[in-house]
């Protein structure tokens, strides 16, 4: 009887001790929306996919807290971290306007930019054929630094506000050639079908001699800025234990 009482005593001391630790784990929100094979935010449950549970793994080691943010449009998030109201985005592509505003902590390589093309359109495998069409770019998206160049060099861009007007330019025929990243095209072909029998990607490359990182990003005006060396132990640790391609491969 002793002997049950004693570990009963022992099961709540843990339990008591653990809720304890857990409450005084700084808390951080992770600000992000619904994108399809990264992570899934359902109108009815909580979100779920790779890059949770990569966030999820972070905050283990990080021994912090993770809560999630309403299921916010990447461009309101972005606001938000600049006002210091959510303290996380995952998958960020840097540039000199977010580094203001943003600690962009890398912990894997990006993808090239893809060229789309519609489908009954000649194939593109060199700059110089590039260089006849009229190429579509997103206003705002994050390029790499030799896709600036290339784009800042060509004759004949056509700035759009989103990948969705870019896509249905092309197949009005109102452009010739987008240039995106593929995850943003796969998303939008996961959402409609229809791009897929209508559009297809070019054989140029835009691989670059150096690499280019997706970064975990932290509001600079977050009252949690200063766990910014945490986050970086933390995925360095990652790395080390061979953990990121289970997290960013599709």
């Amino acid at each position: 009887m002793l002997k049950d009482c004693l570990f009963a005593a022992t099961l709540w001391f843990v339990a008591v001790y653990a809720t304890a630790a857990q409450a005084t784990l700084p808390e951080l929100e992770w600000c992000l929306d619904d994108y399809p094979n990264r992570h899934h935010y359902p109108d009815q449950g909580s979100p779920y996919g790779p890059t949770v549970d990569f966030m999820f793994e972070l905050a283990r080691r990080a021994d912090i807290q993770l809560r999630f943010s309403p299921n916010t449009p990447f461009a309101r998030c972005v606001r938000l971290m600049e006002q210091g109201k959510t303290d996380l985005m995952v998958r960020l592509k840097t540039s000199a306007e977010r580094e203001r505003f943003m600690f962009m902590l890398p912990f894997a390589e990006a993808q090239a930019e893809i060229l789309v093309l519609h489908k009954d359109s000649p194939d593109i495998t060199t700059l110089a054929e590039l260089n006849r069409l009229n190429l579509i770019v997103i206003r705002g998206y994050t390029y790499h630094s030799e896709m600036i160049n290339i784009i800042a060099r060509h004759p004949r861009s056509i700035v759009v506000d989103s990948i969705d007007i870019g896509l249905q330019m092309l197949l009005m025929n109102r452009g010739d050639a987008l240039v995106t990243d593929a995850d943003y095209f796969y998303r939008r072909t996961h959402d409609k079908p229809e791009y897929q029998d209508q559009l297809k990607l070019a054989s140029l490359s835009f691989e670059e001699a150096e690499p280019h990182f997706m970064h975990l990003a932290l509001s600079k005006a977050s009252p949690h800025a200063h766990l910014k060396a945490r986050l970086e132990q933390a995925i360095a640790s990652m790395i080390a234990d061979g953990l990121m391609d289970s997290f960013t491969d599709n």
